[in-house]
């Protein structure tokens, strides 16, 4: 008997245009942000923006989903702990030079990443949960202080969002006014 494969399934596409609009504002928001933080680091910038801040980003990106009423988690993959230690799996995003150590969000059948870019993706990738370049590894590899670190780095900018969208309704999925600057 041949071997059934299950089809993902197909997300709403008023769900994934809400998401998509959400995605593209906290985009926008967060790309001066990033600056910031690059600002606050030793040594040079990167050349993309986003490059070194997916965790915390992604981190915002939930928040902002989940109080749009959207169900979203925090997701991550670390294929290594440092860049000469022994791999840990396929973890993370997949590039053409091997996995790479990467957060981004899932919302039901969905991966929403707005720092895929750093490794010459979509600025805002909104794929299937299924997409064979993500690949979540099994926990949070960070030291707990580097997840406090990040957990307290959204909550100095929840303020500048919630001020940039005060119209934004809490209570329906992906409904919200203002731009993000």
């Amino acid at each position: 008997m041949p071997k059934q494969t299950q089809a993902p399934a197909i997300t709403p596409s008023t769900e994934l245009a809400a998401n998509s609009h959400l995605a593209v504002a906290a985009r926008h928001f967060m790309e001066p942000i990033w600056l910031e933080w690059h600002s606050g680091r030793s040594g040079d910038a990167p050349s993309t923006p986003s490059q070194w801040t997916c965790g915390r980003t992604s981190l915002f990106l939930v928040r902002a989903l989940t109080a749009a009423g959207v169900d979203a988690s925090w997701a991550s993959g670390t294929p290594r702990l440092s860049a000469d230690g022994p791999e840990l799996g396929p973890f993370g995003f997949l590039t053409d030079t091997g996995w790479q150590s990467h957060a981004w969000v899932e919302c039901g059948n969905m991966i929403v990443d707005i720092t895929a870019d750093q490794f010459g993706a979509s600025p805002v990738l909104i794929t299937d949960r299924h997409d064979r370049r993500y690949r979540r590894g099994d926990r949070d590899t960070a030291l707990p202080e580097f997840i406090l670190a990040r957990e307290r780095a959204v909550d100095e900018i929840w303020p500048r969002w919630l001020g940039n969208n005060r119209n934004t309704s809490t209570s329906t999925p992906g409904t919200f006014s203002g731009t993000a600057e």
